[in-house]
């Protein structure tokens, strides 16, 4: 199943609970305990949606973006967050770098301290 770091194709669901749809997601942790659960953040194409200071831009220019298995330019949306089982995994695209994590994971922690 998805490591940290790995990007993959899962249903993500939606923020009102409708439903999930078919989309790019990065894997950030298998969430411990007896069950198949990953924590896993919304990748998008739209990227006049990002967040200044907040999202992570991943153009064709990043170092990161020929082996992440994307089509397009995305967003990391670092505030749509979602905890799926691994029965929604679909299958690897591909995976970014540990520098990139670590920056997902720093602005994560700035999101959550209110900063």
């Amino acid at each position: 199943m998805p490591a940290r770091g790995d990007i993959i194709l899962a249903r993500f669901p939606f923020t009102d609970g409708s439903g999930t749809k078919l989309r790019p997601v990065l894997a950030l942790v298998e969430v411990p305990g007896p069950h198949d659960d990953y924590l896993v953040l919304f990748i998008s194409s739209q990227l006049r949606t990002a967040v200044a200071g907040v999202d992570v831009v991943l153009d064709r220019q990043h170092p990161d973006f020929p082996g992440a298995g994307l089509k397009v330019p995305s967003v990391l949306r670092i505030g749509k967050l979602a905890t799926i089982s691994g029965r929604l995994v679909l299958g690897p695209l591909g995976k970014i770098g540990d520098p990139l994590l670590d920056d997902v994971v720093r602005r994560l922690t700035k999101l959550l301290e209110g900063r």
